[in-house]
């Protein structure tokens, strides 16, 4: 095992103790639930014997639907590594030393898992990290290095399935084994206690069809989340039998509360950026079951959302998406999303615009 190689000075760890370790600038913290002793992780020097306290981070993932081309039917990536940022330096969760050795089985094994199963509030746990006591804001995922065969680039665990007769495809992601993609989000690791964090990880906005060569890019978006102060909103398009089953596709979109302009053609979020990616400044999306006309959107922070439901024509290219409702709310100041809370909300297509 590799020795930590940041030295901490005793009075950082008197500060960290006095503090409660796990407390934010306004000094409050997302409350934990207590798992028994935690390691108590070492850092050596010359002339201190100072230890560092630590907490466990319980990791999992989910995913948004992505709106890709053809008949996806599974996106493979391949998780390496976590890193997290200590003391302004990043380190590889499995370089942490700490002294009792039972907790060597959170050390993180490489994963390889399908994104398009982890949606609608399904989810994969990655596993239970230890880390030192802190205020934490990202973390890293390292994905396999990439190879090249003749001129495609690629990296070999990532790939999407297509249909039975439809070849595989790689996934090339740009600095993916070296640097790494962050996952941004603020939580607390405390002193002896667990807390449960989901890492979305918004395909949607992920994969990229570089130019005209057709090659697949992965640029992750992920997004972290306390889970046990996230919330759900579970909706319906009650006209969903407006629409043709087999031509239209209906996504919805989370905004912040009063952040979605839907002047058109103004409005940038229907303009698509140079990958072609559209609705960027949302926080997270989910496609509609075409048949009951039922969503959900997963691990929603506390707050007031707008829902943005978009109808995408199958079939006919170059077609722009098609904002067919925005919902906010009774009050019209957001649809709200409590902790540890499913909100149900009804969309009706045939109510938009509105007079």
């Amino acid at each position: 095992m590799k020795q930590i190689k940041m030295l901490l000075l005793a009075s950082m760890v008197i500060l960290f103790t006095a503090c409660g370790g796990g407390s934010s600038s306004d000094g409050t913290a997302p409350s934990a639930t207590t798992s028994g002793s935690t390691p108590t992780a070492t850092t050596p020097d010359s002339t201190s014997s100072a230890k560092t306290e630590t907490g466990v981070m319980s990791l999992s993932i989910t995913d948004a639907p992505p709106q890709l081309p053809g008949t996806v039917t599974a996106v493979y990536i391949t998780v390496t590594g976590i890193e997290f940022n200590y003391d302004g330096n990043w380190m590889d969760v499995n370089d942490f030393e700490f002294e009792n050795d039972e907790f060597e089985k959170n050390k993180f094994e490489s994963q390889t898992f399908d994104l398009l199963a982890l949606h609608d509030g399904e989810s994969l746990y990655l596993g239970d990290i230890v880390l030192p006591v802190g205020h934490y804001k990202e973390i890293r995922f390292k994905l396999d290095a990439p190879e090249k065969n003749g001129k495609v680039k690629s990296n070999p665990g990532c790939y999407i399935e297509f249909g039975e007769d439809e070849p595989i495809a790689p996934l090339f992601v740009p600095s993916g084994g070296q640097s790494g993609y962050k996952g941004k989000g603020d939580f607390d690791i405390t002193a002896n206690a667990k807390i449960k964090i989901m890492a979305d990880f918004n395909v949607e906005k992920s994969i990229v069809v570089a130019g005209n060569s057709g090659k697949y890019l992965l640029k992750p978006v992920i997004r972290l989340v306390v889970t046990e102060l996230s919330g759900t909103i579970n909706g319906t398009v009650v006209d969903i039998e407006t629409f043709n089953k087999e031509n239209d596709d209906l996504f919805v979109y989370a905004y912040e509360a009063g952040t979605y302009d839907s002047t058109y053609p103004e409005d940038d979020e229907m303009v698509p950026n140079s990958d072609g990616s559209h609705f960027l400044n949302s926080i997270s999306s989910t496609d509609v079951n075409m048949s009951d006309g039922n969503f959900t959107l997963s691990f929603l922070e506390e707050g007031a959302y707008d829902l943005v439901t978009v109808n995408y024509p199958v079939d006919v290219e170059g077609t722009d998406p098609i904002v067919v409702d925005v919902e906010k709310g009774d009050d019209g100041k957001g649809v709200i999303v409590s902790k540890a809370t499913e909100t149900p909300v009804d969309v009706n297509t045939s109510d938009y615009p509105p007079l």
